[in-house]
């Protein structure tokens, strides 16, 4: 999720995410069995998310960034069909670059509104190869190849120390790399936020949920304060095709509630850690279901 907030004309932020999800693991002979049912069913032993982002604000209104993952994917292996489980080994790499442009329409510091657009760029390497040399599927790449538009919408609302906010992003899928085209994908949901600490909540104006630190207000807070979270959120994601021939066993989504904790200091940096439980999901069987997901931010506005 993503907040609302923007940063003032000439001001940069910098921030550091890590998102490390933990899939259920599912036996050798599941994954063959899929396979015999034309399922290219896989599992890892975890997925890794490391991203380092810059913003700056072109004006009050409008901020623009960009991110770049490290992707990493512990222990892929796939089914074979009548032949086990074929070990692809361990797949990491720089990812695809994002750039975004966050434009807020609203002036008030209670209730705030904005866009989001940007792209995706195919930055990420597509030709990592397994033990035996055989290039892997683009699914399992750091990069997927495409150059994916994104667009999305943020609110807020502030009563005194609690805050509601909500939001929402799609990213567009479009062809890549070894003629596939992965599933589309939309993420949103909804935060509710509340601040401990000596800060004034009329000179505090960023308060926010994990992940924001590229949304950061420059104004800084006269004391260090902390923030209690929780998120309601989901994904889906789309089915992906190959050569123009749709998996139908791949994509689903899941929902999940993320409690977690935020310090400002009063110096402007700032550090966030939540944990993502799933409440509901309903991934096909060619990705295994999720079993919890760490997120941790770090960032620094200047």
């Amino acid at each position: 999720m993503f907040s609302p907030e923007t940063l003032d004309g000439g001001h940069w932020a910098a921030g550091l995410r890590l998102t490390y999800t933990r899939p259920e693991r599912r036996r050798d002979a599941v994954l063959e069995a899929l396979a015999n049912r034309g399922v290219a069913a896989h599992n890892t032993d975890y997925n890794l998310n490391a991203s380092a982002g810059i913003a700056y604000g072109v004006s009050h209104h409008l901020t623009v960034s960009a991110e770049l993952p490290y992707v990493r994917r512990d222990d892929l292996r796939e089914g074979v069909a009548g032949d086990g489980v074929e070990q692809l080994g361990s797949v990491a790499g720089l990812g695809d670059l994002s750039l975004l442009a966050k434009y807020r329409l609203t002036e008030g510091e209670h209730a705030r509104f904005a866009f989001v657009a940007g792209l995706k760029l195919p930055t990420g390497s597509t030709h990592r190869r397994s033990p035996d040399g055989e290039r892997l599927e683009t699914e399992h790449q750091p990069g997927t190849g495409s150059w994916d538009p994104i667009f999305g919408a943020s609110a807020s609302a502030a009563l005194g120390a609690v805050q509601l906010s909500a939001s929402a992003l799609y990213q567009l899928a479009t062809r890549g790399a070894q003629a596939t085209r992965l599933g589309s994908r939309i993420t949103g949901g909804m935060a509710l936020s509340h601040r401990f600490g000596r800060g004034d909540e009329h000179q505090i104006t960023h308060n926010h949920h994990h992940g924001d630190e590229l949304d950061e207000h420059p104004q800084l807070p006269p004391h260090s304060a902390w923030e209690a979270f929780v998120e309601l959120a989901g994904e889906w994601e789309g089915r992906q095709s190959i050569g123009g021939v749709t998996e139908r066993a791949s994509g689903g989504e899941w929902a999940w509630v993320a409690p977690g904790l935020r310090f400002n200091a009063a110096a402007g940096w700032s550090a966030a850690a939540a944990i993502a439980v799933p409440l509901w999901q309903r991934i096909r069987a060619s990705h295994p279901d999720n079993r919890y997901r760490l997120m941790l931010s770090l960032g620094r506005a200047f």
